[in-house]
């Protein structure tokens, strides 16, 4: 139940290689998000090292905050004072045994990267941004999809293979 930090890696990974597809020129994302971003042929320049790193870097955070939110037994853990020693022996080890292994599928961490994760704070979060940044309702849904899909993704392979057993 402690995260897998090389899964934890890759996982940072899926929106740089979604973004990569969704905003493509040739793909769903790419012109109609050009266009209803405002983005002149210069603007579609190359991204530098130092801004993909840092998009790497936040990426992990996300993967990081949507690990905490689809594993449950992160729940024990903190009872525990973050002491995994104490989840192998005794009241801590019976309890992991009974519902340590509960909800680990691709399916329980694809329904956490939509509620609440996407409903509850990209949705907003991008409402915000849409409204008072003037821009219009396709800028809204390009963005939306983007990140409920990559959300989806993270979620159902963190909640699938991103735990070590304690």
């Amino acid at each position: 139940m402690l995260p897998n930090i090389p899964i934890l890696i890759a996982t940072a990974l899926i929106p740089m290689i979604l973004g990569y597809i969704w905003f493509h020129p040739k793909m769903f994302g790419g012109e109609t998000w050009y266009n209803v971003a405002k983005l002149t042929g210069e603007d579609r320049s190359e991204v530098s090292t130092a801004k993909l790193l840092s998009t790497l870097l936040f990426n992990f955070f996300i993967a990081f905050g949507l690990y905490n939110q689809c594993i449950h037994s992160m729940g024990a853990l903190a009872m525990v004072g973050a002491d995994p020693e104490l989840l192998r022996t005794g009241v801590g080890a019976a309890f992991m045994a009974e519902y340590g292994q509960n909800h680990l599928s691709f399916g329980h961490g694809v329904i956490h990267a939509i509620f609440p994760t996407t409903a509850f704070i990209i949705i907003p979060v991008l409402a915000y941004v849409t409204i008072f940044e003037k821009k219009n309702f396709k800028y809204f849904m390009v963005y939306t999809g983007y990140w409920a899909l990559s959300l989806m993704l993270m979620g159902g392979i963190l909640c699938q293979w991103g735990t070590t057993p304690v």
